[in-house]
């Protein structure tokens, strides 16, 4: 059986049209609008929460 993994040297769309998702111009502007968003409430206390959660070290320890 050939394989269905998309060529990691692809760009996104070409990635997603690969394994058969289209992408509309106004679904890319969308997720980029919902990335903007998620950036605008990260803060550094919930990066340090989920380090801590996930067991990683603290990005300020030395």
């Amino acid at each position: 059986m050939a394989s269905q993994s998309p060529d990691p040297g692809a760009d996104t769309t070409a990635m997603l049209a690969a394994v058969g998702i289209q992408v509309t111009p106004e679904g890319k502007a969308r997720a980029r609008q919902r990335l903007r968003e998620a950036r605008e409430r990260w803060t550094p206390e919930l990066d340090a929460a989920l380090r801590k959660q996930l067991g990683l070290p603290d990005r300020h320890a030395a």
